[in-house]
């Protein structure tokens, strides 16, 4: 077929198959009927080889076979389109330069100094890193400037440019800019990484258990009072997997907790008063950071992750936990996440998925919830 592909990778789950395009880094979530019916488009030199390796399986009329190779075609031409980037001119680039709004952020014997462009622009990657910031001193190991010029942010690392960004798609560089600083504190670079997952991750001493879940549904909450109960916040919101080990990293920034749960957080921290307070950059609503317990110069950087869980806060639910299909979760989890477009790491990824275990937790309790989690972890 013109223009279309076979899928790189596939992977059987228990009800349907994951099919990965390398062209478009796409992956495709179907049924076990559907992937008959697209190894079928696949094996046929046109619409009437479709139609009659068809009527030789089942008693299917032209018109209904019409409609399903129409709707192969089109969603086959989509996962084969290549993402378009568009590359900047070097004489359009913004010069680095002092600005007034600079911050120098401490981890472990890593320094890492931020020049922002405005005070805009650092309102956007600055609260979240806010407990880290130390007094300028030594020579910082890295130097990273987010400058602003006509209607597009630019990132750069050591005065090398990284890459740029409409202002209105200014969660693509928050994204960047945590992929950069990950590599920073581990030595490592893009390729070195199968995936940054939306989703939060809790640890104990052996093991990660990530949590992921729709904006607002209460990952980041969730985490927190983990945390105050004794469980370590290996990440908020930014979980990344290796490629080398297959297991999540240390991301330590601060935990994002909405208005809504201030009195509920309170209590579990004992200098929550003092914490800043800001306004979303995303939706106008009141949050604050906590700050990480774990030292990230002491504390493990990695765990191994075979268990998810999908959380949804309804304080009119009865509180439970119950294991899901992967199907359910991938829903979530592959939209959501920055996935490597590289062959060996989307295999690695299909590999690691189909063994962890899924669950969803229901919660309207938070003591419910930890006993939960717990109980998980020594399962």
């Amino acid at each position: 077929m013109e223009n279309i592909v076979s899928p790189k990778h596939l992977t059987q789950l228990s009800d349907s198959w994951v099919l990965w395009f390398e062209v478009s880094n796409q992956y495709l979530v179907i049924s076990k009927s559907l992937k008959e019916l697209v190894d079928i488009f696949l094996d046929s030199e046109n619409e009437d080889d479709f139609h009659s390796q068809l009527r030789s399986s089942s008693d299917l009329s032209k018109h209904d076979s019409h409609t399903y190779y129409t709707e192969i075609s089109e969603l086959l031409r989509t996962v084969n389109r290549s993402p378009e980037n568009e590359l900047p001119k070097t004489s359009n680039l913004p010069h680095s330069e002092e600005t007034d709004f600079k911050a120098t952020y401490g981890f472990g014997n890593i320094s890492i100094a931020v020049n922002y462009g405005s005070l805009a622009i650092q309102n956007l990657i600055h609260p979240q890193w806010a407990h880290a910031t130390v007094l300028d001193g030594e020579i910082p190991s890295i130097v990273f400037d987010v400058l602003q010029k006509d209607h597009h942010l630019y990132l750069f690392r050591n005065q090398t440019y990284i890459g740029h960004y409409a202002v209105t798609d200014y969660h693509l560089l928050q994204g960047q800019f945590a992929l950069q600083l990950i590599n920073s504190l581990y030595n490592k670079s893009e390729s070195d990484w199968i995936a940054t997952f939306h989703a939060s991750t809790v640890c104990n001493d052996k093991e990660a258990i990530m949590i992921i879940g729709d904006s607002g549904n209460g990952k980041s909450t969730l985490a927190a009072v983990l945390m105050a109960n004794g469980l370590d916040v290996l990440a908020d919101d930014f979980s990344p997997l290796s490629a080398k080990n297959q297991e999540l990293y240390r991301f330590p920034s601060g935990i994002s907790v909405k208005e809504g749960a201030f009195s509920t957080l309170k209590p579990m921290f004992q200098d929550f008063d003092q914490f800043p307070i800001y306004t979303s950059s995303s939706k106008p609503v009141i949050i604050k950071y906590i700050p990480p317990m774990a030292d990230f110069a002491e504390a493990p950087s990695h765990f191994p992750c075979q268990k998810i869980v999908m959380v949804n806060y309804d304080a009119n639910a009865v509180s439970e936990m119950k294991a899901i299909k992967l199907e359910q979760v991938l829903e979530t989890l592959i939209p959501e996440s920055w996935l490597s477009p590289l062959t060996s790491n989307s295999r690695l990824f299909l590999d690691w998925i189909k063994e962890v275990s899924c669950y969803e937790l229901t919660y309207s309790d938070n003591g419910i919830a930890v006993s939960q989690f717990k109980k998980l972890f020594d399962s």
